[in-house]
C-alpha cells in the first residue's frame, strides 16, 4: 500500500497533527490511572501509518517526536524524565524523542503493508493470537507487579517478585500458560465475531505502535545515557518571606529541613545556604559532590551571591557555600548538579532487564490496549466511510 499524498491525505496529516498538538498540550492526552499516566498520542501514529503508509507515519512520527521533545522545556504538559534527560544532552535528548517517534511510525506503516498482503484469514489470525497472548503476558506482569511491588515506589520491586521473575523454568511454565490462554481466546474470538482480515491488520497495526515505541524509547533511553555525565540532581524551591526562609521543598515536593531563625539551610554534603548572619547554626560541609549548583529567581536581581552582585535573573557557581544578601522577598530555584550515570540512578541496583519490566510497568500495557482498540475502530470506520482507500488484499 503505497501512500499518495494527495489534498485527502494532506488534511489528513492536518487534523492528525492537530490531535497529537491537542494530546500534548492540554491534559486531555494523558489518563491518569492510581499513580500511572496513560499518553493517546501513539493512536493518530497508528492512524496515519495505516491510511497512509510508511512515510505518513515517519512523518506523524516526527510531529509526535517533536512535541515530545518540547515537552521537555515544560511546553504543554511537563515531562519530568524530559527534563532530567535534557540537563545531561540537549542533543541525545532530541535524538531519544524525536528519531524513537520516527520509526515507530515507520515501522507500523510497514507492519500494516506485510499484513495487507496475507490473504489467509488462519494465518492472520495466528498472529492476531500471538500479538494477544503477549498482551495477556504483559496484564498478568503487570497485575503482578501492582500487588507486590515495593511501597516505597511504584518502580522498585519487591523480594517475592524479584525471586519469582529470575525463577527461571517456573516462571517460564506460568507465562506460556499465560500465552497460551490469551492465544485460545483470541482465536475463539476473531472467529465466533467473525472479524475480517481488515479489522484483524487493524488491530495488530495498532498494537505494533504501542509496543514499538515503548522498544525504541527505552532502548534510546539506555543507549544513549547509560555513561557517566554532569546532570541535575535535584531541584529545590526556597520561599523567602520578611528577608529570611519560610519554606524549602525539593525536587519531589518534600520539606526540607532548615534553621530556626530562618538564615541557613544545609543541602547534605552539597551546600550551606545563607540569606544572613545566623545564631542558630548548622554544621558545615567539607565533602561535597556536586559539581556546581544555579539559582534563578525573578526576584534575584540586585542580590549578592558570595561577594559578586548578580546582574540577571539566575547565577551559577561551584563553591559549596552560597553567601546571599540582599534577597527580596519570593520564591527561588536552586538546581544541584553532580556527575552521575542516569540509568544506574534509575535502575537502582536491579539488573537492566528487570529495570526494564518494572520502569514500562502497566503503563505500556494500557497504551497497547488503548491504542489496540482505538485504532481497530477509527480505521475500520475510516475504510468502510472509503475516507482512506482499502487496500486490494483486505477487501473482503
Amino acid at each position: 500500500m503505497k501512500a499518495k499524498f494527495n489534498v485527502r491525505s494532506l488534511v489528513l496529516l492536518g487534523l492528525l497533527t492537530a490531535v497529537v498538538a491537542l494530546f500534548s498540550l492540554t491534559p486531555i492526552g494523558s489518563i491518569p490511572i492510581g499513580p500511572l499516566s496513560i499518553t493517546l498520542n501513539i493512536i493518530p501514529i497508528a492512524i496515519a501509518a495505516i491510511a497512509l503508509g510508511p512515510i505518513g507515519g515517519l512523518i506523524m512520527g516526527i510531529v509526535f517526536g517533536l512535541f515530545s521533545f518540547g515537552q521537555c522545556f515544560g511546553i504543554g504538559v511537563l515531562s519530568g524524565m524530559g527534563a532530567m534527560t535534557l540537563e545531561i544532552s540537549p542533543v541525545l535528548t532530541f535524538i531519544q524523542r524525536v528519531v524513537s517517534r520516527a520509526l515507530d511510525g515507520l515501522f507500523v506503516g510497514l507492519i500494516f503493508l506485510g499484513l495487507s498482503k496475507i490473504k489467509s484469514t488462519k494465518k492472520l489470525s495466528v498472529i492476531t493470537g500471538m500479538v494477544t497472548g503477549a498482551v495477556f503476558i504483559g496484564l498478568f506482569l503487570s497485575i503482578m507487579l501492582l500487588i507486590c511491588y515495593d511501597e516505597n515506589g511504584k518502580y522498585k520491586m519487591s523480594d517475592g517478585m524479584y525471586k519469582f521473575m529470575t525463577s527461571g523454568l517456573p516462571v517460564a511454565l506460568v507465562l506460556l500458560a499465560v500465552f497460551a490462554v490469551g492465544f485460545g481466546l483470541a482465536w475463539w474470538f476473531v472467529n465466533k465475531k467473525n472479524l475480517s482480515r481488515l479489522q484483524q491488520s487493524c488491530a495488530v497495526s495498532g498494537f505494533s505502535a504501542a509496543i514499538l515505541n515503548t522498544i525504541f524509547f527505552m532502548s534510546a533511553l539506555v543507549l544513549l545515557f547509560n555513561h557517566t555525565a554532569t546532570g541535575l540532581d535535584n531541584k529545590y524551591t526556597i520561599t523567602v518571606s520578611n528577608g529570611v526562609i519560610s519554606e524549602v521543598k525539593d525536587n519531589s515536593g518534600k520539606d526540607v529541613d532548615f534553621s530556626a531563625d530562618g538564615k541557613r539551610i544545609l543541602f547534605g554534603n552539597d551546600l550551606v545556604f545563607t540569606v544572613a548572619d545566623s545564631d542558630d547554626a548548622l554544621p558545615t560541609t567539607t565533602d561535597s559532590e556536586a559539581v556546581k549548583f544555579a539559582l534563578s529567581s525573578t526576584s534575584l536581581k540586585g542580590a549578592s551571591l558570595n561577594g559578586r552582585t548578580i546582574k540577571g535573573k539566575s547565577a551559577k557557581f561551584k563553591e559549596s557555600y552560597a553567601d546571599l544578601r540582599g534577597l527580596s522577598d519570593g520564591k527561588y530555584t536552586l538546581k544541584v548538579y553532580k556527575k552521575f550515570n542516569y540509568i544506574d540512578k534509575l535502575r537502582n541496583g536491579k539488573s537492566m532487564m528487570l529495570f526494564l519490566i518494572t520502569s514500562v510497568g502497566i503503563n505500556a500495557l494500557f497504551e497497547m490496549v488503548i491504542s489496540t482498540i482505538f485504532t481497530t475502530l477509527i480505521c475500520t470506520a475510516l475504510f468502510k466511510a472509503k475516507l482512506i482507500k482499502t487496500p486490494e488484499n483486505l477487501k473482503d
